[in-house]
């Protein structure tokens, strides 16, 4: 029994050496290494090296089981410099010729006009627990294809890396423009034979988090962003000089099929968004996946799909052909002073003014961008290659004022009348009225329940409720928050209210929340009420804000029991 008690003690001291060893990561990168080389006579290399070892079966089995490298063999040229595995005892496995495997990348599926595209699998072999992965590919691109050298990278990955290496290679006569952001490395710079080295090398970075909202957006993520565009601008030109004039045939007869009968200019503005977001399909592709190109719109049109920037395309030439003067515009993931070029693009927009009012149109969806984020990320013009000043939303332009009715009807069922505001920034566009959920109602042994109803667009739809009780990285909230929902229920006679009157107030410096229950005869009215101070938290100021939205997600918080007679 005692040999017994000790062998389990032994085994439980192993798992917990195994835990401390391994459980914070699947695998962890002995060196990572990422160069791009911009030759003179404009051609482009990217090389990847990396070496893995594997300490779980997940990873093994599935998150670095394979890699893949999407490349356009019409303009690149894949070449695998060497692929192999070196097993815990130090046998060498190589990957085999019938392990890589090219396939159709799957954003390209059902995007015919790319069906060019190829993607490399890498099926890494011979892999077990403490296995190291070997990969060390070249991408070449032929002179013209990415005109300039554009880096953004976040840094941090799915496991830890001990030693990373950036190097961007170039003539010497180009300037490379960059940010590191949320990290210390300087960079080391080497100039010799007409070449400049530019290389930056990391150490002991950690895992990516796995915690939901967390990117560059949220100011602590590192990224390098790095170009040999001399400005935004000039960057944004290339994207720019790709989009159909002002004044195109095909898509002026369009807008005019699309806008005919219609005076009113919103009336015109929906139409021309309805049939960019309903009937022309979303394409993922990715812009460095397309080499920063895009089909003319008549392609769009005649295929009824295309890539975030063919649609922006498309729909700046209907807003256009209807009479309207139509720009497009970019946002990038983050903010930096310099390196940002096209593969930092968060998003292509399209802007029109009618009637004073700037409209800000998705291509891809009908509800308003979060023009209140714009501070972070600023908006530019793709024609100016500039900012665009936006004026800021103010609280009352996301406030949710509600005042609810719930009346029982004889048959038993309830009876909803809402009566208030929904702010212009939360609702989609030309979208009017409120957008409720109905109050449900539930009997059972002689008890009622209902749950309150709020708005569809209300933040307690939203899964920021239910997060951890703790966080290491900023939270960046969507939008501020102003709700309040004034509840007025009738009762019947045989019907009593059995929730405690309330009156909680939660105070702190995240923002406010009130939740009071109150009766009086047959009527009992019940207010709900929160406002979040700002959009961006620390960790230090997450506590009070889960306390808040945790508070208000809860549903206990909006049902009310009823006894029934």
């Amino acid at each position: 029994m005692i040999q017994n008690k000790h062998k389990l003690a032994f085994l439980l001291c192993l798992l917990l050496m195994a835990t401390t060893a391994f459980g914070a990561s699947e695998a962890e990168y002995k060196k990572l290494a990422k160069t791009w080389t911009l030759r003179a006579d404009g051609s482009q290399e990217f090389r990847y090296n990396m070496e893995l070892t594997l300490f779980t079966h997940t990873a093994m089995n599935g998150t670095y089981g394979e890699s893949f490298i999407v490349y356009n063999p019409q303009y690149q040229e894949l070449k695998i410099n060497s692929s192999y595995t070196r097993q815990k005892d130090g046998t060498i496995i190589k990957t085999p010729d019938n392990a890589f495997v090219e396939v159709l990348p799957r954003n390209a599926a059902d995007a015919p006009a790319y069906n060019h595209l190829k993607e490399m699998v890498v099926v890494h072999t011979g892999l077990e627990l403490g296995a190291t992965i070997y990969l060390d590919y070249t991408v070449t691109s032929r002179p013209g294809y990415l005109p300039e050298v554009d880096v953004f990278e976040e840094l941090l990955q799915t496991s830890p890396v001990k030693e990373y290496t950036l190097s961007i290679v170039t003539p010497e006569t180009k300037e490379v423009a960059f940010t590191l952001a949320n990290n210390n490395a300087k960079p080391s710079v080497k100039q010799g034979n007409g070449v400049r080295t530019t290389t930056w090398t990391l150490r002991n970075l950690p895992a990516s988090s796995r915690a939901p909202f967390v990117s560059v957006r949220n100011g602590d993520v590192p990224f390098l962003a790095a170009t040999t565009y001399a400005s935004e601008g000039e960057a944004l030109a290339t994207l720019s000089k790709q989009f159909n004039p002002a004044g195109d045939l095909q898509l002026t007869t369009l807008a005019e099929s699309l806008t005919e009968g219609k005076d009113k200019d919103e009336d015109k503005l929906q139409a021309i968004l309805e049939y960019t977001t309903n009937h022309v399909a979303n394409n993922r592709l990715t812009l460095d996946q397309t080499g920063y190109r895009l089909r003319p719109a008549d392609a769009v049109m005649s295929t009824a799909y295309g890539t975030e920037a063919e649609k922006a395309n498309l729909l700046a030439g209907l807003l256009a052909g209807a009479g309207f003067k139509a720009e497009p515009m970019a946002t990038y993931q983050a903010h930096a002073e310099k390196g940002l070029a096209l593969k930092a693009i968060d998003q292509l927009l399209v802007s029109c003014m009618v009637n004073g009012e700037m409209y800000l149109f998705s291509p891809s969806s009908t509800r308003r961008p979060q023009t209140v984020n714009f501070d972070r990320t600023p908006l530019f013009s793709l024609t100016t290659g500039q900012p665009v000043a936006v004026a800021v939303p103010t609280l009352e332009d996301y406030q949710i004022k509600n005042d609810i009715t719930l009346t029982f009807k004889k048959d038993g069922n309830l009876m909803t009348m809402t009566k208030g505001s929904i702010g212009k920034e939360i609702l989609p566009y030309f979208t009017t009225g409120n957008m409720g959920t109905p109050a449900s109602l539930n009997v059972q042994n002689g008890y009622a329940t209902i749950i309150l109803p709020d708005d569809a667009s209300g933040f307690s739809h939203l899964p920021y409720g239910y997060l951890n009780s703790q966080r290491k990285e900023n939270l960046l909230i969507p939008r501020p928050v102003s709700e309040i929902y004034t509840y007025t229920i009738e009762c019947p006679e045989n019907m009593q209210l059995r929730t405690p009157q309330a009156d909680k107030t939660i105070s702190n410096a995240a923002g406010k929340l009130t939740i009071a229950v109150k009766t009086n005869g047959r009527t009992v009215t019940v207010t709900r009420s929160l406002e979040l101070n700002k959009q961006l938290y620390t960790p230090a100021e997450y506590k009070e804000l889960r306390q808040l939205l945790t508070e208000w997600s809860d549903v206990n918080g909006k049902t009310l029991l009823f006894s029934v007679q």
